[in-house]
């Protein structure tokens, strides 16, 4: 499967119960996503062989190149104060990023057919940060922020979730899904 694009960053509020989540929304509009694991690795050698290898995940990171770093997302994502009267946005020791899910989707190839890739991420932090910025000089062209989370395990001992789908529809109503919702 050779990925040909990306799509459709959502987030949202991972509730006190740590299974459901808040209203789900949009992040940014969607440039890039890497991930990086953090695995606790044993290997067991014995008679002159390799025996046994073990990969255990421990966290990892999520880097995500978005469009435009909208305060009223990332305010609240990263715990920041807002001035209520002149809308200036605080950045304070204190602040406390909160836990969300956050996943997307990748539109795929697949012998000659177009399909769709729901990645999710049932809980992640997003770190604090400062958007990049740079002269115009001879030529302009654009320079876009990156976000970075840390990707935690939640209360299942998940910390990735995925699956392809053939349509797109099909891919955001199961996107939509993985933010499961409190019961009224």
């Amino acid at each position: 499967m050779a990925g040909i694009g990306l799509k459709s960053f959502k987030y949202a509020k991972l509730n006190e119960d740590g299974e459901t989540y808040g209203t789900v929304s949009t992040l940014s509009g969607a440039i890039e996503c890497k991930v990086t694991l953090n695995l606790a690795e044993a290997t067991l050698y014995a008679d002159d062989v390799l025996k046994e290898q073990v990969s255990l995940f421990q966290s990892g990171t999520l880097t995500a190149g978005i469009d435009d770093d909208d305060d009223t997302v990332f305010a609240e994502i990263l715990g920041k104060t807002v001035d209520e009267e002149t809308g200036v946005v605080s950045s304070n020791a204190n602040d406390e990023p909160i836990y969300v899910g956050f996943g997307h989707i990748v539109p795929k190839m697949v012998g000659g057919v177009k399909k769709y890739k729901v990645e999710f991420f049932p809980k992640v932090k997003f770190k604090p940060f400062i958007a990049d910025s740079k002269t115009k000089g001879d030529s302009l062209e654009f320079t876009t922020p990156s976000v970075e989370a840390t990707i935690f395990e939640n209360n299942d001992g998940d910390w990735e979730k995925h699956k392809v789908c053939d349509t797109e529809t099909e891919a955001d109503t199961l996107l939509n899904s993985f933010f499961v919702q409190q019961q009224a």
